[in-house]
């Protein structure tokens, strides 16, 4: 009890006469500078660690040397550690209430001012003592939550700090454990060189197992932060993903979704599971692992896919995205990660394409539509399986009638279809050819819930541009999946130009698809109920067709009617500036490429059309160049939450943000400026690409300067033979 009496009597002062809180600390600081027996340094930071509350301003100031002095020389004591840690975690923690006072962050600088401090208190943790350990954690997290940056450089000064950092996850005891989780997950989100130090105390080998340990996904927030600590490892961390790669961690990753199936099946089967909000948070963690090994453009994406892949991992994606009761959140985040790991890899993208799912749910006896959540108890699958691209289209277009989609999952499921066909000019052609109505005579006309391909889906929701009143994604997603299907494929473009609609034994006269959509297009633009992305969208997949296709020019200038309503969709001053802006680039874009011999509109015919427009049209194309809609198009179509109506059928305010796609946009940037400028030309000034297999022969006699150059050669020769 001496060093209770001994606080006291510095409280009192000489004779019993009180002392201010400032006498008070200095007299304490001075004790602990000078104070040469242990217990009276141990009972002047014990009074501190009573004062600190009320006083903290006070004795940071005028204690904090003399605090550190203690630490430096008596931090093998465990009981003046523990009060003395106390103390320090209260001085460097910043007062919620007084925001505008930095006396917290000052002393947390004099603090780390000497790397030494942060080394001692990494020492302790050597120590097992639970509340020793559990005080170092939290003060280390104090001071790394104030200056991350210092602390990273002090842990690599420190030969042993990371590793005893690591050594935390092996504690049996879950505070500890569960701190020290959370301490490497500050330290570990921005410094690449930290993060290689923890990668290489075998970090993942022992967060694999804590999550097994957990019960997977279906485990606690400790998965969650678990996963959340590979995440900070692996993320645009190259040699992190091989190390991951190399110590087969990549093979249990699918073991972590959960997949449920039935390996001798045919497709996979759709799955019915309970989502409460922490198994939905470890899945979306897990999920956002694969999309950060096959991160787009990666120096280990292509490695990485290939070893997923090779794991089984497109299995428990696909049923999560296409097949289940996931959530909103979930089912998008699948398909994103499905999206990943079909992206520029052609093996993955045909695996994909070959792949059968169960049908959705039908809808039930009372005809309850069911929404990704809210769980369909009472609805069963009646349908059959379909390809897995036919659910992928679907969700898109929201075409199944037993379910409704949230934006974002549909905006994720047309990502997933771009990555799908996106470089694979085969799955391209294929599914172009899919896109031709069937015959007459087809029995599945019959059936109410007729089988559908991909390409069928398409053409129901680009023909028809009025069942997209209420929703005008319908016709913007299947527009913007056609250009994806049609772009830099020639054979792609001509299998689509070959569809027409009307049949000549019944008398009606067959229209191409190409004419269909400029009809749908006018008429669109004429109804004032349409929404601006339903002409956008028809827009922006003409551009893309036409772009760099003579016969295709040709086509859409056979009838004559189409220029001059693009014109007038310029020059209307009640149209929106992008669907003005694009169709001036389609006029540029039919100039410019009317090429073919057969064209029924010569480029000089369209010149003396377009010469009073010219700088109409470049203007349309330099305003739509500076939008908004260009300059913030939403990359990878990531639509959040904030930005989406609460059904597709709700107010047209509350629509996504998303007006044209990021591909478009990188394309019009690329080639609008060759456009402007190809208006500009005469047609004399395009020259004829010369026919396939024919290739121009070149003769010496062609060029004047070669006249007197063979006469010389000739001379030079005779001359040296001469002699």
């Amino acid at each position: 009890m001496d060093f209770f009496s001994r606080g006291y009597n510095a409280l009192r002062g000489e004779k019993g006469q009180p002392q201010s809180a400032d006498d008070t600390i200095e007299r304490l600081a001075d004790c602990l500078e000078t104070a040469t027996l242990l217990e009276d340094r141990r009972a002047g930071v014990m009074s501190l660690k009573g004062l600190v509350k009320d006083w903290k301003q006070k004795v940071g100031e005028k204690s904090l040397p003399a605090l550190i002095k203690v630490l430096r020389t008596d931090y093998g004591d465990v009981d003046i550690t523990k009060s003395l840690l106390e103390t320090l975690t209260i001085l460097f923690t910043p007062d919620e209430q007084d925001e505008q006072s930095d006396s917290a962050f000052k002393f947390t600088d004099s603090f780390l001012y000497e790397p030494e401090n942060v080394t001692i208190l990494l020492d302790i943790l050597e120590e097992y003592d639970f509340y020793l350990r559990f005080s170092t954690i939290k003060l280390l997290s104090v001071l790394t939550g104030n200056r991350c940056k210092r602390i990273q450089e002090c842990l690599l000064t420190s030969p042993m700090g990371i590793t005893r950092l690591v050594d935390l996850l092996d504690d049996k005891r879950e505070i500890i454990r569960n701190e020290g989780l959370l301490l490497l997950i500050e330290l570990t989100r921005s410094n690449a060189e930290v993060q290689k130090m923890v990668t290489f105390q075998a970090t993942f080998e022992k967060l694999l197992v804590l999550i097994e340990e957990q019960e997977g996904i279906s485990g606690d927030i400790v998965v969650q932060d678990s996963l959340t600590l590979m995440q900070n490892l692996l993320r645009y961390n190259v040699s992190d993903q091989v190390y991951f790669r190399e110590t087969s961690c990549i093979q249990q990753i699918p073991g972590l979704l959960g997949y449920v199936g039935d390996s001798d099946a045919d497709h996979i089967p759709f799955s019915f599971e309970d989502w409460p909000d922490q198994k939905i948070a470890n899945t979306v963690a897990v999920l956002m692992l694969i999309r950060i090994l096959a991160e787009p453009d990666g120096a280990n994406t292509t490695v990485n896919q290939q070893v997923m892949m090779q794991s089984g991992m497109l299995l428990p994606v696909v049923q999560l995205a296409l097949c289940s009761n996931a959530p909103a959140v979930v089912r998008t985040e699948a398909l994103y990660a499905l999206a990943y790991l079909m992206r520029d890899n052609e093996l993955t993208q045909d695996q994909f394409t070959k792949t059968v799912v169960a049908s959705p749910p039908s809808v039930d006896e009372k005809g309850t539509a069911a929404t990704e959540d809210v769980e369909p108890a009472a609805l069963v699958t009646r349908l059959p399986p379909r390809p897995a691209m036919v659910s992928l289209i679907a969700i898109a277009v929201n075409a199944d009638q037993s379910f409704t989609y949230s934006y974002t999952s549909r905006a994720a499921s047309a990502y997933a279809m771009y990555a799908c066909v996106d470089g694979n000019h085969d799955t391209q052609l294929v599914i172009a050819s899919m896109m031709k109505s069937p015959p007459v005579d087809n029995i599945n006309t019959e059936y109410q819930d007729k089988p559908h391909s991909v390409g069928s889906l398409l053409m129901e929701a680009i023909e028809n541009w009025e069942a997209s009143i209420n929703d005008p994604y319908k016709v913007w997603f299947a527009c913007a999946v056609l250009t994806h299907l049609l772009k830099d494929n020639e054979q792609a473009k001509q299998l689509a130009s070959s569809i027409v609609f009307g049949e000549q034994e019944h008398g009606e006269e067959p229209v191409p698809l190409l004419h269909h959509l400029v009809a749908q297009l006018l008429l669109a633009t004429k109804n004032s109920a349409t929404n601006s992305r339903i002409p956008i969208a028809y827009l922006c997949l003409l551009c893309e067709w036409l772009y760099n296709s003579p016969k295709s020019v040709s086509l859409f200038l056979s009838e004559s009617t189409h220029v001059q309503f693009m014109i007038q969709e310029v020059q209307s001053s009640t149209n929106d500036p992008i669907v003005q802006g694009l169709a001036a680039f389609l006029l540029g874009i039919t100039y410019q490429y009317n090429d073919d011999p057969n064209t029924p509109i010569s480029r000089e015919h369209l010149q003396a059309i377009y010469s009073s427009r010219v700088d109409i049209l470049n203007s349309h194309m330099v305003r739509l160049r500076d939008s908004p809609a260009v300059k913030n198009a939403l990359h990878y179509f990531e639509v959040t939450d904030a930005d989406e109506a609460v059904s597709p059928s709700a107010s047209t305010k509350a629509l996504p943000l998303l007006l044209l796609d990021i591909s478009f946009v990188e394309f019009f940037k690329d080639v609008a400026e060759t456009t402007q400028r190809a208006i500009k030309r005469k047609p004399s000034s395009f020259k004829s690409a010369a026919p396939p297999g024919n290739p121009k022969r070149i003769s010496l006699n062609d060029s004047p300067i070669t006249q007197p150059l063979l006469h010389i050669i000739l001379f030079v020769f005779l001359l040296i033979f001469s002699e």
